[in-house]
């Protein structure tokens, strides 16, 4: 360990709030941090940085092809050798993770995000093996994630389940849902929020379609579908337009409102780790229907604390009919979410387990 702050070299997309919160928390845990990444169109503007934090923009170049991926690690070979960092965090692990790990960072911890594991075509799987192989740390949101790590080949003693936490006095329930609803310019009658991207993998098609069908069965419903990221989505011929609220690119600071606004949140992709944005709602109290995946499996209860369904425009649409028709089980389910998500989702005990791994590491 040097008798300095260790310098901690953060590989990752320089606009990505993930990246940001991060590497900020780690700044305020001791670490002298250099973010260096390129940024993503549709992700908003790159921060001005804080905490000290510093950020180098690295050349754009594309992840998907044999020149891209070369011109990719000679820039993080390059940046590696300026900053001289005593240890590399690279997020994505067949991105920058498997950059790093070819560009010869070392000592390397490795975050994998979820679909970047459990989405990985044939090179993908062999480029997260090569990140695995030459990590010291491998960091999962998720058991199922974790899990998915360890049968690529990863040591169970270097595997550990760390997620990004959700900050709980910002993520927390409104008084009042109305005047909450009435700040946002949103109508009066229960809301029902999908807070994911509308990216395929979100399945925003099959969210649209059961946001009809509750429309139809629930006359006063309001729905809103939002992203944290800019971008142009047909979404095709709305439902009940005048309830439908296609409200778009959200900014971060504004996503509490949005949530606590909510009786029901949606969230049905089709593969996951852990979602940020599902924990944040619970911690708002918001009662969530979510898609059956690996990771709720000892993490969330499905009777008390979700409602878990197939990826079916019908069986979303029963789920949250279920839950506005019946607003004593919505509330019992909302307190029992949000006490779950103070009890094992806040971001200060997992930012302080994530540092105290990665001090280790050093």
């Amino acid at each position: 360990m040097p008798d300095r702050n260790p310098r901690l070299l953060v590989l990752g997309q320089l606009n990505h709030i993930h990246v940001i919160h991060m590497s900020y928390a780690l700044a305020e845990r001791g670490f002298d941090v250099v973010i260096a990444g390129q940024s993503r169109e549709g992700f908003g503007e790159i921060p001005e940085p804080e905490h000290g934090v510093r950020l180098i923009e690295l050349p754009s170049a594309s992840g998907r092809t044999l020149r891209g991926i070369a011109s990719q690690i000679r820039a993080v070979r390059k940046v590696i050798r300026e900053v001289k960092p005593d240890i590399v965090q690279a997020h994505w692990l067949c991105g920058y993770a498997a950059f790093a790990a070819i560009a010869g960072a070392r000592p390397l911890v490795s975050m994998a995000w979820g679909s970047d594991v459990l989405r990985a075509n044939r090179a993908q799987r062999i480029a997260n093996r090569i990140a695995l192989r030459r990590s010291v740390l491998a960091v999962g949101d998720s058991q199922g994630l974790c899990d998915a790590m360890e049968a690529l080949g990863a040591a169970p003693s270097m595997i550990a389940n760390i997620t990004w936490g959700v900050d709980i006095d910002r993520f927390s329930p409104a008084t009042d849902r109305a005047a909450v609803r009435s700040r946002l310019g949103l109508p009066e009658g229960p809301l029902v929020l999908s807070p994911r991207s509308l990216l395929p993998v979100y399945n925003p098609d099959v969210v649209l379609k059961a946001f009809g069908l509750v429309a139809d069965r629930v006359p006063d419903a309001q729905f809103v579908m939002l992203s944290l990221y800019d971008g142009a989505h047909d979404l095709g011929p709305l439902p009940h337009p005048d309830r439908m609220h296609i409200v778009g690119h959200v900014p971060y600071e504004r996503m509490p409102d949005y949530l606590r606004a909510a009786e029901v949140s949606v969230s049905i992709p089709s593969s996951d780790g852990s979602p940020r944005s599902v924990w944040e709602a619970m911690a708002c109290g918001s009662a969530v229907v979510l898609s059956d995946l690996p990771w709720l499996r000892g993490e969330v209860d499905p009777t008390s604390e979700a409602v878990v369904v197939p990826i079916d425009a019908e069986a979303v649409a029963d789920a949250v009919v279920g839950l506005l028709e019946d607003p004593d089980r919505a509330a019992t389910m909302s307190a029992n979410a949000r006490a779950l998500a103070v009890q094992r989702r806040d971001v200060r005990v997992e930012m302080d387990r994530l540092a105290s791994l990665i001090h280790d590491a050093v």
